[in-house]
């Protein structure tokens, strides 16, 4: 009870910026004209009868596929979009930040995570929300430098942060941008 109390203040103010920062999160619906997100811009759902494929970002809208006013399986599509989406574009930018890191990691993946944007496993390996691919390519480039630096520094010590001044310097910004707004990533 002493240790909770003696917390209290920092508990407290913690919750408090939890609570505002989640209260910026979108509750997003599959019908016409909701807007979803893709390397930081919105982009309008469209309900079509027919596609190749469940989902496909096409003429400035994603378009979903809608068989007589039914929308199969949504949220499987849109998760699956963005793990190609990142699959894709996520290893090249490790693959230009590493070089100028000199690291080099194992694995990379785009996964779920839950409630992490990215990890990097004491093995080196590291793993990349399909979240990530809502944000700005300038974000995405911030946690990859993130996830690298921890290659080095397994914990947020000065050393790590300097590590990720670095290469990054801008990279408060950045970070800020993300708490700001990653609550508003999301399906």
């Amino acid at each position: 009870e002493d240790l909770l109390e003696s917390k209290r203040k920092w508990i407290y103010t913690h919750l408090a910026e939890w609570q505002d920062l989640n209260a910026r999160k979108i509750e997003r619906h599959y019908v016409n004209g909701e807007g979803f997100l893709y390397l930081g811009r919105s982009y309008r759902l469209k309900l079509v009868p027919e596609l190749a494929e469940p989902l496909m970002l096409k003429d400035g809208y994603f378009c979903l596929q809608a068989t007589n006013g039914s929308i199969m399986a949504a949220d499987a599509a849109f998760k699956e979009f963005y793990r190609e989406k990142g699959a894709a574009r996520i290893p090249p930018r490790v693959a230009y930040f590493q070089a100028k890191m000199d690291v080099e990691p194992r694995s990379i993946k785009v996964i779920d995570l839950k409630h992490r944007w990215a990890s990097c496993t004491p093995g080196g390996n590291l793993n990349f929300h399909w979240k990530c691919m809502m944000a700005p390519l300038t974000i995405i480039d911030y946690i990859v430098v993130h996830e690298l630096a921890h290659l080095l520094y397994p914990n947020h010590t000065a050393a790590f942060w300097n590590q990720v001044d670095k290469v990054m310097p801008d990279f408060q910004e950045r970070k800020d941008w993300l708490r700001d707004n990653g609550a508003g990533m999301d399906l």
